[in-house]
């Protein structure tokens, strides 16, 4: 049975998909070196991002070999394929979401701003945040943008998942078993510190009260 985990960034899938691989060792992990991303086209051996026919072939090729037990996530994002979420709609899922949609917003930029992505318990933790410790950065619009489009995406999304084997909240993974190697979490400071690193903070704010859609509900 495969295991497939859905989200957004920031939201704890990389935790979630290594968990999963950790405790089905047997399964074949999909792109681990990716982050389990079998279905993100945005690498260099995929087609170019605007090659949308081209990207849903290679997503078609990648359905049709699937292992029969494997463990791979799947993120939205507009470069995605319809036929890979298609596909998806049938299988059970595990889905992540995030209650702190703020924090997730932050984590994301400070994602863009260092390029630091994820970090393994078994690595030695030497940045804040990801940041260096007097590091502060612009917040741009398009990152915002981009996760705010992913997460609203994945929001009219969730009434086509035929299965959903488990909803998994961020807050919840600390309560996780440590079953081998894991990532952790790398920005552990309260958001109002973590605010005070972003130098356009009060334009940030204000994108984030101006959100078009309600957050209430995407945390039910």
């Amino acid at each position: 049975m495969k295991k497939i985990i859905v989200g957004t960034p920031r939201s704890g899938t990389s935790f979630v998909a290594r968990w999963y691989a950790n405790s089905f060792p047997k399964h074949t992990a999909l792109d681990e070196e990716r982050l389990y991303e079998h279905f993100e086209p945005d690498y260099p051996d995929w087609p170019q991002n605007n090659n949308f026919k081209a990207i849903d072939e290679q997503t078609k090729k990648r359905i049709k070999q699937l292992p029969e037990d494997c463990v791979f996530k799947m993120h939205t994002g507009p470069e995605m394929s319809e036929y890979a979420w298609q596909y998806v709609y049938d299988q059970p899922v595990i889905l992540v979401k995030r209650k702190d949609v703020l924090g997730q917003f932050i984590s994301y930029g400070i994602g863009w701003a260092t390029f630091k992505w994820y970090v393994l318990d078994d690595w030695k933790q030497t940045q804040i945040n990801g940041l260096e410790e007097d590091q502060t950065f612009v917040y741009k619009k398009e990152w915002f943008d981009n996760l705010a489009w992913r997460i609203k995406d994945l929001f009219y999304r969730e009434v086509h998942f035929k299965n959903i084997e488990r909803t998994v909240w961020f807050e919840d993974i600390h309560t996780f078993p440590r079953n081998g190697i894991l990532s952790v979490r790398q920005n552990p400071n309260d958001n109002k510190e973590k605010l005070e690193r972003i130098e356009n903070k009060k334009e940030f704010k204000q994108w984030f009260k101006q959100l078009d859609w309600d957050i209430d509900e995407w945390k039910r």
